[in-house]
Order: structure tokens, then C-alpha cells, then sequence
């Protein structure tokens, strides 16, 4: 009886409409999410009250790695595919858009519909020909996945965050005190002792023990650990695949060619003049001789330019002796167009015409002869053309086809396999450390697929899976292993590395503690390296603020020190390499000011002096903090050597933008929840 009322309702229509209107209301009404969960899915932040939906964030994630993936030629180096950073990453970029789209809100930036228009009109990937075209825009958002409601949304929500940023970044500016203040702190130069001790010296000597090594691993075993991984079943559908695979002959090439000629030819072009004389003024007859004895002047060698501009009853043409430039197909009546086209050469005169307009005597001024391409030339484009468009239909019906079977039957592949005669293809391994193979197994998206709870723990099929245009993946997983422990032996070298860099770290921060307390007690660099083969002195140092001697870090936390008064100041500054850094500021000073550019010898001198300044004068100032100290890396001034220039500044204003999303975001209330899609944060 069941299997007679399944049947029943499969070769019924009206029934099985019946049925999914039934159904649908009251996922309309309480929504489909209730259904699964028991009620909305939690968000994964909220900022000012508004929430962030976890599928947010995976898309986010996703257009993270993607971004990455582009820079890096397509594959995202090891170092960057961590995906709890990735994550946070893509976290914090929601959180902080919602913080500026909650404050535009407030501030009540809005664009216009007409200023929205003329925005969309202006796109030129929305333009044919230069002209905004409908269809092209219409296609262009179908392509994007997104509907025209939703792109202008969009639209007027960026452009109107894009007017609250320049109002802030276009508009700052530094008033002539502000600016010969921040001159003299770019030229400032500070003069100091200091002791560099080498990490890479003093690891390459460095020994542990093997009891050490087995300690160390106890205790850091949990950061040993082979990432989960799985191995994925899926079906690809690719448009380019599919079009490889279509056969399209010669012959029928030829005729896509000839039912397109517009595209690859040319046609002949003519330009012609002609003298009217309108109907009504006079008898057809009598117009047809005063036509016929023109022509005979012309012929006689009057000018016709002359005479049209005496005679034609078209004033539009007759001041400019009668011309009517080149005659587009379709522009003229049948008549006149047919006897432009049996002039046969240049400067040739019709016999007198009769048209609706009246009668015309047409003289032909220029051929353009046709042009473009043969078939030979564009036989391989036509072929991959119709091969495309063929896919393209064949796809479609495929991607429906696949889409509904992989739904259908959640718990295997098979089904969609054997209806659409796509391979089901089986990955390796697949996880955070495992080498790309292709766009499909590269794919942030399939990933996140592959490890999300509804194909990882529900065993169900995944939805379908844009990796790009007119390509698409389903998959399932066929095999999966969760994260584990490594052992001692997989990992010593590791482990042995690790412990190595932390005992020299010690060591390192031992010595430099030890060289600052003997820079406090007045000695000097030479003094303080004496008798350590990992020390390097540096003795009167004259650092400026672009100076290669030490690196960013270091120069950085250099110009922060405060002015020595009677006793030096004191830093000690880890390096990126590792070395670490004991520095004595001994003083502070400001050269005098730097005369303009040399045109002729385009170098930099010195006012009053003809000695070139080096590159320590080249500076970029940062950002002012107190008197003598700079606290940022942020260029907030022009590259030019020793002199500020007041006024409006872009990189100022850039600068003043950072702090204050800074500041709404530290007054926003912002609430992360502890999820599954947050792990890991």
C-alpha cells in the first residue's frame, strides 16, 4: 500500500505540489533552522546589538584564504594556513566592519537614488560600447550570485562607509608649528653605546641532554600533535571540461560563422550626398526634369555641393552641399538606399529618385571597402566558442541534476554519479599540513566542507561547491582521523630546536641584563663586550630614525627613550634574528636645516656646508607622542629630506581614520561567543 501511494504521488504532479505547499508554510512561518536545532542558530558575536552569524564568518574565512591563495600563486604557504588565525582574522574584520556600520548609521550617512544611478551607470564592467547596458548588469550580478535589491544595498551601504572615511581621512591637516615641530624631531639624530649578542653564535653552540629533550616533550607534548584529516569522495563538474569534450565540425562552424558575419566582417560603407526637392513643390514630373537638367550641369562640371546648397529642399544637408555622411542600412528608404548601392564609383550621379519624400538626385562620395576576418582566421575561436556554449546549457542541466540527487540521497554519491556520468573521485589525505592537488583540493570552500559538522559528523553529502566559475564540486567524507599525538621519535629534531632556542634566549637575556647594569655603572661598549665571543660593540653610535644599523624594533624603541639628562637612558631590545640588545642613549641632538634639492646634482646638501647628507637625513616622521619620542610606525608626513610641508596630509589622515576605528571599537560592546566556529581564538 505504501509503495502504491509513493508511486502515486511520484506521477502525480498536483499531489506532490500539494504536498511541498503544505510543508513549506510552516518553514515560512517559523523557519527551517527550528526544524534542525530547535530555534535560530547561535551567533557567533554580536557588536552593538547586531549580530554575526557563524555562516558570516565561514564566508569570511573562506574569502580570507581565497585572498591569500591569489597572492601565493594559488597554493596558501604552510605558515599562513593556520585556520584558528585565519579565523580570528576574519572575526575581528566583521567585528570591525559592523562597529563603522553601526556609527554611519548613527551619523546618518545615506546616498541618494539618483547618486546611487549615476554610480551603477558609471561601471564600466556594467557598459557596452561605452553605454550602460542592462542585460550586462543584470548577467554581471547573476554571475556574482547576488540580486539587484541586494547589490544596491550594498552599493549605498559602502559608499556611504566611503563617505565617513574620507570625511576624517581627507580632511586632516598640520598646522606650520605642528609641522617644524615634527621636521625637527624627522632629523633628529640620537647617539648611542651598545652591545649586540648573536642568537645564532650562541645556538649553534648550545647542547642539551637527552633527559632534557624527554622533559621538554612531556611538558610540551600537547603542541605535538598530527592535525585531523580526512579523505574526501567528490564530483566535479567543470564547464571548460565539459566544453574539451564536445565535438563541433567544420561545417557547423562555417555556419556560426555566416549567421554572425556582424561579428567577424565589415560590411562595404558608403557616403553619400543628394539634392532634394520635397513633395508638393510642384508636379512629380516637373521635379524629375529640374533634377535631370541639375545633373547635366554637374556633369558639365558644376560643383554639386554648389548646387545643393542652391536647390535641396533638405535643409539639414543643404549647407553642407548636400552630404549625408555614410549611409548606415536601414537609416534611408528603400529606394534611395538601392540607388546608392548601384553607384558603382566614386563621384558617380544617380538618375533622378522618387521616394515618399519627394525626388532626389544622389551622388556618391566614398566606398569603404568590406573588412575583417576570414573563417580560416577565427575557426578555432568559433569552436571553442560553440563548445562553451554548448557546455554551458549541458552544466546547468547537470548542476541541477547533481544538486538534486546528491540531496536526495544524503548517505552516498552514487545516485548523482550514475544519473549524470560524472566520475566520483577519491582525495589523499587531506588536512592542515597536506600539499595542494588542484583548485578542488586547494579550496578554502571544500575545507570547510569537508570539515564541517554536517558532512564530517552527520555523514551526509555537502550542498554544492562554487570554486569558480562554471565549476563545482559535491563531496562526502570517506574516511576521516582525529587530531593525535606525535611521538618523541617523529618530532625529536623539532623538540631538540625548540629547547635549543629557549636555553640560548635565557642565556642571551642573561647577558644583556648584565651589560645594561655595567652601562649604569659607566663603562663603555668595548668594555661591556670584553671577553664574550657572542658580543658585538657599538661605541658613539649615531643612529637616525632611518638607520640599517639595528632593525625597526630596535631603532623604534631607541627613539622612544626619554632625553638623557645627566645619566643616560636605558633599553634592552630583543631583535627579530633573536639577538638581543643592550643600548646606553648617551644624547640627543637636532642637525641643522637641510637646504633644498640640487636640481643639477640632484643630491642633498647641507645649509652653509657643501658635505652630502646620507641617508640618516632622509627621514620620514611618524607619529608625535611626547617631546622627544616617537611611539608608532605609521608615516604620517611626506618622505621629503628635513622639511614638513603644513597642510592637508593624506597619510595624516589615514593615520587619524586607524585611531579612531580604534576608539569605536574600544566603546562598542562587543560580545564573542565561546562556539564551535570560534575555537581555537
Amino acid at each position: 500500500m505504501l509503495l502504491d501511494l509513493r508511486e502515486k504521488i511520484r506521477s502525480s504532479k498536483p499531489i506532490k505540489y500539494g504536498i511541498i505547499t503544505v510543508i513549506s508554510v510552516p518553514f515560512v512561518l517559523v523557519g527551517v533552522g527550528s526544524y534542525f536545532s530547535g530555534g535560530a542558530a547561535a551567533p557567533v558575536a554580536e557588536v552593538n546589538g547586531t549580530a554575526i552569524s557563524r555562516q558570516q564568518l565561514d564566508q569570511a574565512y573562506q574569502q580570507q584564504r581565497s585572498q591569500l591563495a591569489r597572492m601565493f600563486g594559488g597554493r596558501v604557504p604552510e605558515g599562513f594556513a593556520s585556520e584558528p588565525l585565519l579565523r580570528e582574522q576574519a572575526l575581528q574584520q566583521l567585528v570591525t566592519q559592523n562597529v563603522i556600520e553601526s556609527e554611519v548609521a548613527e551619523q546618518q550617512f545615506a546616498i541618494g537614488d539618483a547618486t546611487l544611478a549615476r554610480a551603477i551607470r558609471e561601471q564600466t564592467n556594467f557598459q557596452v560600447d561605452g553605454q550602460f547596458n542592462s542585460d550586462a548588469y543584470q548577467a554581471q550580478l547573476r554571475a556574482s550570485g547576488m540580486t539587484v535589491p541586494e547589490f544596491e544595498q550594498s552599493y549605498r551601504d559602502n559608499t556611504a562607509i566611503g563617505q565617513f572615511q574620507s570625511g576624517i581621512s581627507e580632511t586632516a591637516f598640520v598646522l606650520p608649528q605642528e609641522a617644524e615641530r615634527l621636521a625637527d624631531l624627522g632629523r633628529q639624530v640620537r647617539t648611542v653605546d651598545a652591545v649586540r649578542f648573536n642568537f645564532e653564535e650562541a645556538n649553534a653552540v648550545a647542547e642539551v641532554s637527552d633527559e632534557d629533550v624527554v622533559a621538554y616533550f612531556e611538558e610540551q607534548k600537547g603542541n605535538y600533535l598530527f592535525p585531523e584529516r580526512a579523505k574526501i569522495q567528490y564530483i566535479e563538474l567543470d564547464s571548460s571540461i565539459v566544453a574539451s569534450e564536445i565535438e563541433i565540425s567544420d561545417t557547423q562552424a562555417q555556419s556560426y560563422y555566416d549567421d554572425n558575419r556582424g561579428r567577424y566582417i565589415a560590411p562595404e560603407r558608403r557616403e553619400a550626398s543628394h539634392i532634394l526637392l520635397e513633395s508638393g513643390n510642384g508636379s512629380e514630373d516637373e521635379q524629375v526634369e529640374q533634377l535631370n537638367q541639375i545633373r547635366e550641369r554637374v556633369l558639365a562640371g558644376e560643383s554639386f555641393a554648389d548646387l545643393a546648397s542652391e536647390f535641396s529642399d533638405d535643409i539639414g544637408s543643404a549647407n553642407s552641399g548636400g552630404s549625408l555622411g555614410f549611409i548606415t542600412p536601414g537609416a534611408m528608404v528603400p529606394e534611395f538606399e538601392d540607388a546608392v548601392s548601384a553607384l558603382s564609383e566614386i563621384g558617380d550621379i544617380s538618375e533622378p529618385v522618387i521616394s515618399d519624400f519627394g525626388v532626389h538626385l544622389i551622388k556618391l562620395d566614398s566606398i569603404t571597402a568590406e573588412s575583417g576576418q576570414a573563417f580560416d582566421e577565427v575557426k578555432s575561436d568559433i569552436i571553442a566558442t560553440m563548445q562553451q556554449d554548448e557546455a554551458d546549457r549541458e552544466f546547468f542541466d547537470l548542476r541541477d541534476l547533481l544538486s538534486e540527487l546528491s540531496f536526495d540521497n544524503p548517505g552516498s554519491l552514487e545516485p548523482a554519479a550514475d544519473a549524470t556520468g560524472l566520475e566520483i573521485k577519491t582525495s589523499d589525505w587531506l588536512g592542515d599540513n597536506s600539499a595542494d592537488s588542484g583548485p578542488v583540493l586547494s579550496s578554502p570552500a571544500v575545507m570547510a566542507a569537508a570539515f564541517g559538522p554536517d558532512v564530517l559528523e552527520d555523514e551526509n553529502n555537502s550542498d554544492i561547491i562554487s570554486i569558480d566559475n562554471r565549476h563545482i564540486v559535491v563531496l562526502r567524507v570517506a574516511e576521516y582521523e582525529e587530531e593525535r599525538p606525535q611521538t618523541l621519535e617523529e618530532v625529536r629534531e623539532d623538540v631538540v630546536d625548540a629547547l635549543k632556542a629557549e636555553r640560548t634566549a635565557e642565556q642571551l637575556l642573561e647577558l644583556a641584563d648584565a651589560a645594561l647594569e655595567k652601562f649604569k655603572l659607566g663603562e663603555s661598549s668595548s668594555v661591556v663586550a670584553e671577553g664574550s665571543d657572542l658580543a658585538e660593540a657599538f661605541e658613539s653610535e649615531v643612529i637616525g630614525r632611518q638607520s640599517t644599523v639595528f632593525d625597526r624594533n630596535a631603532i623604534a624603541r631607541i627613539f622612544a627613550l626619554p632625553r638623557p639628562d645627566a645619566t643616560p637612558a636605558f633599553a634592552r631590545v630583543t631583535l627579530a634574528n633573536g639577538d638581543e640588545l643592550a643600548v646606553s642613549l648617551k644624547s640627543v641632538e637636532i642637525p641643522a636645516a637641510v637646504a633644498p634639492v640640487d636640481a643639477s646634482t640632484e643630491t642633498l646638501v647641507e645649509a652653509d656646508s657643501e658635505t652630502p647628507l646620507e641617508t640618516a637625513i632622509e627621514t620620514q616622521v611618524d607619529t608625535l607622542a611626547d617631546t622627544d619620542a616617537l611611539v608608532s610606525e605609521a608615516d604620517v608626513l611626506p618622505p621629503v629630506a628635513g622639511v614638513v610641508e603644513a597642510g592637508a596630509n593624506p597619510r595624516l589622515g589615514a593615520l587619524e581614520f586607524e585611531a579612531l576605528l580604534e576608539n569605536l571599537r574600544t566603546k562598542a560592546d562587543v560580545e564573542i561567543s565561546n562556539t564551535p566556529a570560534t575555537s581555537g581564538y
